[in-house]
C-alpha cells in the first residue's frame, strides 16, 4: 500500500487526502494548526457578552464550485442542506441591482439585464457586447494583461459597480492588479456557464461544518492519520521515498504533497538545493494579499437580503465591499453582520477598534443601521496570492514523489475554495497515475 504524507490540512490538503484515501492509499495529514480547514474554517468570535460560531473569514461560494460540491457529497455533506442557494445577484443598498432569473443560460442573464435597476439601456447593451466578445475569444486573452486593460473603454458604471466588485470578490485584488486571463476563467465558469453555475451559495453554518470536519472524520474512518499541532521542519529524499521531519519525530513516506501557501512551501523546498531551485525562486516571488472580516452585533437589524455589495470609498473611510447578514443564514447568529474588506488598502493602517468603528459608520450611512452593540475583526495578512498577469508558479509535480498543491502550485484559478480543492485533486491524481 502506498503511503502519502500531506503537509497542510486546508481545503487543498484535505481534498488530496480524501481522493487518495478513497482510492485505497495510506494517508498521513500534518498541520501546525489545532484544527483543519486552513484559511476557510469556523472560529468562535466574542461579540460583547456572547460567543458566536462564525468563520476566520467570510466566504461566498458559487454553483461553479463543481469539485468542491462533489467532495462535500463524498464525505457525507448534502449541499442542499448546507447552503442557501440563490440566483446570481448583485444588490447595492442604494437600489442598484442585477439579479439573474430562474431560466436556462443565457436567458437567466438576459432577464437580469432586462430587470436591472440603475443601468441605462446603453450600458446594458455594452455589457451584452462585452460578454459576447469574451465568448468569441473563448474566454482567453493573449498576451495576458491586467483586467483593467481588458475592460478599457467599457462604461464606467459597469466597471465600478459590476466588474470591479466581482474581481475583488473572486481574485482578492483590484482590476489594475488582476490577471485578465484569471479573471476570464472565473467569468467563464460562472456567468459564462450554466445558470446553476452562477448561483450564489451562502453557507448555513460555519465553514468547518461544510467540509473540513467531515473530511477529517472520513479520513479517520478509513485508517488515515491526522496529526494536528504538528509543524513540519523538513522533507528530504530517503531510501527511494521521502523522510518527513517534525520537531518531535521523523517518519518515511512514498510521496509528499506540500499543500501550503507559497512562502511556507518555499521554506521546505530551499534545503533541497538545485533540484528545486527554480520552484523555490518562483514561490518566493509570489506576492500575497490580505482579507479583513469585520463582525458587528446589533440588537436588531436584519437586512432585507442576505448579502449586499457596498460602495467602498477609502477617502470617506468606507472600506467595506460586501456585507452579509449572518442571522439570515444561521439563527444562532441573529443580529450579526459580517463585512468583507479584500485586497491591500489604507484600512491596513488602522487599528482594530478604529477600523471597526469606520465600518459601523459605513453601514449606518449605507443601510441605516444603528450603532452596533459590539464589534470584532479578523485580519489575515496573507490570505491569498496576488494573481497578477504572467504569474509564474511551479507545476504540481516537482520531483518523483514530491508534489505541490494549494496556492503554491500552478493553476488557472485564483485563491478560491474551488481553486484550492482542484489543486489538491490534481496532486492526488498525479500520484494515482503513477
Amino acid at each position: 500500500m502506498r503511503h502519502v504524507a500531506i503537509v497542510g490540512a486546508g481545503w487543498s490538503g484535505l481534498a488530496c487526502a480524501v481522493e487518495l484515501a478513497a482510492a485505497g492509499d495510506r494517508v498521513t495529514v500534518l498541520d501546525a494548526a489545532p484544527q483543519p480547514g486552513g484559511r476557510a474554517r469556523g472560529v468562535r468570535v466574542t461579540l460583547g457578552d456572547r460567543d458566536y460560531p462564525l468563520d476566520n473569514g467570510q466566504h461566498l461560494l458559487i454553483g461553479a464550485y463543481v469539485e468542491t460540491l462533489r467532495l462535500m457529497r463524498a464525505v457525507g455533506v448534502d449541499p442542499a442542506d448546507a447552503f442557501l442557494r440563490l440566483p446570481f445577484a448583485l444588490r447595492y443598498p442604494d437600489g442598484m441591482s442585477l439579479v439573474a432569473g430562474r431560466a436556462p443560460a443565457p436567458w437567466h442573464l438576459a432577464l437580469a439585464l432586462l430587470r436591472a435597476q440603475g443601468l441605462t439601456w446603453r450600458e446594458r447593451l455594452a455589457m451584452i457586447a462585452l460578454v459576447e466578445r469574451f465568448k468569441r475569444q473563448r474566454w482567453s486573452v493573449t498576451p495576458d494583461c491586467s483586467a483593467a486593460e481588458l475592460l478599457h473603454g467599457h462604461p464606467a458604471v459597469l466597471i465600478q459597480r459590476l466588474w470591479r466588485p466581482l474581481c475583488i470578490a473572486a481574485l482578492n485584488v483590484p482590476l489594475e492588479t488582476a490577471s485578465a486571463q484569471t479573471f476570464l476563467v472565473v467569468l467563464r465558469d460562472s456567468l459564462g456557464a450554466t445558470s446553476a453555475a452562477s448561483d450564489l451559495l451562502l453557507p448555513l453554518g460555519d465553514l468547518s461544518q461544510l467540509f473540513p470536519e467531515r473530511a477529517a472524520q472520513y479520513l479517520l474512518d478509513r485508517g488515515a492519520e491526522l496529526r494536528l499541532r504538528t509543524l513540519v521542519d523538513g522533507v528530504q529524499p530517503h531510501a527511494g521515498g521521502w523522510r518527513i521531519t517534525t520537531r518531535a519525530y521523523s517518519f518515511d513516506a512514498d510521496a509528499v504533497v506540500l499543500a501550503l501557501p507559497p512562502p511556507r512551501a518555499a521554506a521546505l523546498l530551499q534545503p533541497l538545493g538545485q533540484r528545486t531551485a527554480a520552484a523555490t525562486t518562483h514561490l518566493r516571488g509570489v506576492a500575497m494579499a490580505p482579507i479583513t472580516t469585520v463582525y458587528l452585533r446589533y440588537e436588531r437589524g436584519a437586512l432585507p437580503y442576505p448579502v449586499y455589495a457596498l460602495r467602498d470609498d477609502p477617502a470617506r473611510e468606507h472600506f467595506g465591499q460586501w456585507v452579509f447578514d449572518r442571522g439570515a443564514l444561521d439563527a444562532r447568529c441573529a443580529g450579526v453582520h459580517s463585512v468583507v474588506i479584500s485586497a491591500p488598502g489604507p484600512h491596513e493602517t488602522l487599528g482594530h477598534a478604529a477600523l471597526e468603528a469606520a465600518v459601523a459608520r459605513q453601514l449606518r450611512s449605507a443601510l441605516g443601521l444603528p450603532l452596533p452593540l459590539a464589534t470584532a475583526s479578523i485580519v489575515d495578512k496573507r490570505a491569498t496570492i496576488v494573481p497578477s498577469p504572467h504569474l509564474a508558479r511551479p507545476p504540481t509535480r516537482l520531483l518523483p514523489g514530491l508534489l505541490l498543491a494549494g496556492d503554491a502550485a500552478a493553476s488557472p484559478y485564483p485563491s478560491t475554495i474551488e481553486g484550492s480543492v482542484r489543486s489538491g485533486l490534481a496532486a492526488a491524481r498525479t500520484i494515482l497515475a503513477g
